[in-house]
């Protein structure tokens, strides 16, 4: 194997830093492109295996990281600079005019322009919940993804170990966490006081949209960023290509990294992702012709633990049924209950826990992924809804959602929701987790969204439902002023109501399949 180092020009003249590996004989080869702001040097050892099965790879370092040139503006950059990347590579010798993309998270922002550009060369894609946009990595139904964000904008930075990430998470106003923490970072205070403007030139979903080429889409049920690898295999599916999508109980970096186990639970070798044996049969199935393997045949295979893999022709699975149960005092029943409505009070300084769930590994910060035992059942701030003893099993695999029907004495204010799994100890473990940022005005019935589950509730169990308005720090805090956190530190205490019965139908939906 060859390992070129070169500088690939840019139109405005700034020279990207790019590794180039190629076989040691034959070619010109098909390219595989991928471009990150996480260090091309520390990329290429996972991707130098390609060339022994006759591909070239391309890594670099997107503008104003590693060794390339520039300063980084963030996503805004990467279309154009994707664009000249490739223009550059149809040139070099070593290049057949066959293309491929890795677009992990980030790494998917930084070439996805490449893909809806080059669709005649770009031949296959391998996506893990790639970056679209604001609303699939900065925020969630409104509210601010902190537990990743703001440790994001910190990385390389040499303070970044020492720093005491639980006492940053809680500073207030959040546009001053990192300068307080001695890390001084433009981009983060600009975000924080400009959002909607400086997002407005930041959404990719236009490319997604122009793009129709193949693409292998990884998705974890412990992945923040789930979301996004849902929403991309939509958008990508719409244009007709094919897609395929595998599901499983992995986090976020652990897709890549193929970890079976998570902090809270370990799920056995064959719940593997498999990335990089899946990676290489997707790519010589475009690129050589290669048949795919049997357990690549449905359009979405997923991991279920306690059910093995299943597949299946679609998303949501076709052959799924809902299931649906409606909040009452302090229970979750088949049909609607009689009128009621039950009352907490949510204190912005005492917001309830993270615990588990699906969170950037942050250790150091306590922010584990995975199925967490919940703790905070027992707060004042927290309603439980439980479900009587489940009759048989029930085996969840889809989008799930969640209809409340709300009011508060806040002019804004959030909604949190946490799916929890109750053994007949009554010992809950965290399923999923979601929230709503809600004004006054915007109506009284709300939806929470779970993008994407994979859970079976064993028979005798109960399907549980802990409603509350912090889930802190996966999310920043809404202080009930109507002024963000972001720039603001006041903060007061709002009554919050949830509401059900059969003109407000408060209620959960669940995907549900036989296994």
């Amino acid at each position: 194997m060859q390992n070129l180092t070169l500088e690939v020009p840019t139109q405005d003249g700034v020279r990207l830093a790019t590794s180039v590996l190629t076989p040691d004989t034959g070619g010109p080869w098909p390219v595989i492109i991928a471009r990150t702001p996480y260090s091309r040097k520390a990329l290429l050892p996972h991707l130098a295996p390609l060339c022994d099965h006759g591909y070239s790879v391309l890594v670099q370092d997107v503008r104003g990281t590693g060794d390339s040139g520039g300063a980084l503006d963030l996503i805004r950059q990467e279309p154009g600079d994707a664009i000249d990347t490739a223009k550059w590579l149809l040139s070099q010798p070593f290049c057949n005019g066959s293309l491929g993309i890795l677009g992990l998270s980030y790494l998917g922002a930084a070439s996805i322009s490449i893909a809806s550009t080059y669709k005649n060369n770009v031949k296959a894609c391998v996506w893990v919940s790639p970056v679209i946009g604001e609303g699939n990595l900065f925020t969630e139904n409104g509210a601010v993804r902190l537990h990743h964000n703001l440790p994001w904008m910190a990385l390389g930075h040499p303070k970044f170990r020492d720093t005491d990430w639980k006492k940053t998470y809680r500073h207030l106003p959040l546009e001053d966490a990192l300068d307080a923490a001695g890390i001084h970072n433009p981009t983060w205070r600009l975000l924080c006081r400009h959002w909607d403007e400086w997002w407005a030139s930041r959404d990719l979903s236009a490319y997604y949209r122009e793009t129709s080429v193949p693409g292998l889409h990884f998705a974890g049920f412990w992945d923040f960023m789930v979301d996004s690898a849902v929403r991309a295999y939509d958008l990508l599916r719409a244009s007709g290509s094919r897609q395929l999508m595998v599901m499983g109980p992995w986090s976020h970096n652990g897709i890549a990294g193929e970890t079976t186990k998570t902090a809270y639970a370990d799920y056995g070798l064959s719940s593997s992702p498999r990335f990089s044996e899946r990676m290489l049969q997707w790519f010589n199935h475009w690129f050589k012709g290669d048949p795919l393997p049997d357990d690549l045949s449905e359009p979405v295979s997923a991991y279920i633990p306690g059910a093995g893999w299943v597949h299946t022709a679609g998303w949501p699975p076709p052959e799924s049924s809902r299931k649906v149960f409606y909040i009452g005092g302090g229970t979750l029943l088949t049909s609607p209950s009689l009128q009621g409505e039950v009352h907490f009070e949510y204190d912005p300084a005492r917001p309830v826990p993270t615990e588990g769930g699906a969170v950037w590994e942050f250790p150091r910060a306590g922010l584990e992924p995975g199925p967490a035992t919940v703790t905070s059942g027992n707060r004042p701030d927290v309603l439980v809804f439980r479900s009587l003893p489940l009759p048989e099993a029930l085996c969840c695999l889809g989008p799930a959602s969640i209809t409340l029907f709300v009011g508060s004495t806040a002019p804004s204010t959030d909604f949190t929701a946490k799916l929890v799994d109750e053994d007949p100890e009554g010992n809950g473990r965290i399923v999923a987790d979601t929230i709503y940022r809600w004004k006054q005005g915007s109506g009284q019935e709300i939806a929470l969204d779970f993008p994407a589950i994979g859970h079976l509730f064993n028979k005798g169990h109960r399907v549980r439902l802990d409603i509350s308005s912090s889930n802190f720090p996966k999310f920043d805090r809404n202080l009930n002023t109507g002024v963000s956190g972001l720039v603001s530190e006041e903060m007061t205490v709002a009554r919050q109501t949830v509401r059900f019965g059969e003109t407000t139908p408060s209620r959960l939906s669940l995907t549900a399949i036989q296994v």
